[in-house]
């Protein structure tokens, strides 16, 4: 009955970003969503997200140089 129910909201879920960031901030800081919602301000989700997406940014600037730095190293062979 719930693999029922959860194969059902997968669509909802992976459309639903705000909640999948809830959910891994939630599991990052070793809380549950429920402390989270009744700890956290506005301004201080507001900030965790700012920083999760600065360092998505950077983890793609630095995917980005390794497969430049492999595509040039390929060339040099």
């Amino acid at each position: 009955m719930l693999i029922r129910r959860l194969k059902r909201l997968k669509p909802i879920w992976k459309a639903n970003k705000d909640w999948q960031f809830i959910y891994g901030l939630a599991k990052q800081l070793h809380k549950t969503v429920a402390e989270l919602c009744e700890t956290l301000t506005i301004e201080e989700m507001m900030g965790w997200a700012a920083y999760a997406e600065i360092e998505n940014d950077e983890y793609k600037k630095q995917q980005e140089q390794a497969q430049r730095n492999s595509a040039l190293k390929g060339r040099r062979r």
